[in-house]
């Protein structure tokens, strides 16, 4: 049984006019709207997690031991704040040292000691375990980076005190040698962290055999599954009799080496279905089969 799951990300929310192979995939395709939003709760849906499991299991990713506590992700962002809003940029925006990231982070332990404790595996992956951890809802940070966002985006019993703890941080972080210096050379402040998750550990489901991906999160999900994960080819290749996972952007380059050679070889019997989840607002969930791949005057 040889099935293929293409999960698809990229900058915008709809196929583009220069993708006409992923356009000839969903338009002969089976859709319907997922819950989900964004990559990294589209992800964990796949694996039969919420995307508050997320933190602990990249968390452990890294190489740290989570144990039984809740972990956040406290990832580093720019707030850019406009006439009646603040616009949120995450690391694929600026550059951040593994000095600044250590001396950032000791300002916010030095700060919150014996309530929060803040870690830094990697500059651009910041952790946050909590004394006492609040229960709210907060959406990932791929999912609302690049929009205006405000504290009224975190809900749940305790939103209120993680918008202070959110506020208190940006105060903090504000006016940080690192962050003047930062300033002086022309580059974004960090001047604030997006807290998000709250989960302790979860066992992900296997629901794949496979998966080709150099998305680090989907890479964790598969360690953690015990399921074998490599880079993607540069092309489509047979694949094996297997589900295979592999994770994309919407790029030209992928549309010629991906998504028609998988079409082609849907339509000839080499493929028994593709399925494709497009992560945009709304994410979208697309199911071919070799009947409907043939539907050429879709």
């Amino acid at each position: 049984m040889t099935r293929l799951h293409l999960l698809v990300g990229g900058p915008d929310s709809a196929p583009t006019d220069d993708l006409p192979n992923l356009n000839r995939l969903l338009a002969r395709g089976h859709v319907r709207d997922l819950p989900a939003a964004g990559h990294s709760a589209t992800l964990a849906g796949l694996f039969g997690l919420d995307c508050r499991d997320l933190p602990a299991l990249a968390y452990a990713g890294e190489g740290g031991q989570p144990g039984e506590a809740a972990w956040f992700r406290a990832d580093p962002v720019h707030m850019l704040a406009g006439m009646h809003s603040i616009t949120l940029f995450d690391s694929r925006h600026f550059q951040l040292g593994a000095d600044e990231s250590d001396a950032l982070v000791a300002a916010l332990n030095r700060h919150f000691e014996g309530e929060i404790e803040f870690l830094a595996p990697h500059p651009q992956r910041w952790y946050a375990r909590f004394h006492i951890p609040p229960a709210v809802e907060v959406p990932p940070l791929d999912q609302v980076a690049g929009g205006t966002v405000g504290l009224d985006l975190i809900g749940g019993p305790d939103a209120r005190r993680l918008q202070r703890t959110a506020m208190e941080i940006q105060m903090l972080l504000h006016d940080h040698p690192v962050n003047a210096a930062r300033e002086a050379r022309g580059e974004a402040a960090l001047n604030g962290v997006w807290l998000w998750g709250g989960g302790t550990w979860r066992q992900p489901a296997a629901a794949f055999d496979r998966i080709l991906a150099d998305d680090f999160l989907a890479r964790v999900l598969a360690g953690a599954a015990d399921i074998p994960v490599e880079p993607p080819a540069p092309e489509y290749g047979q694949l094996a009799d297997a589900r295979t996972l592999v994770v994309l952007d919407r790029t030209p380059h992928h549309d010629t080496n991906w998504f028609g050679p998988a079409l082609r070889a849907l339509q000839r019997g080499r493929l028994e279905t593709v399925e494709l989840t497009l992560v945009g607002a709304p994410t979208r969930h697309y199911a071919v089969n070799r009947w409907q791949s043939l539907r050429f005057w879709r």
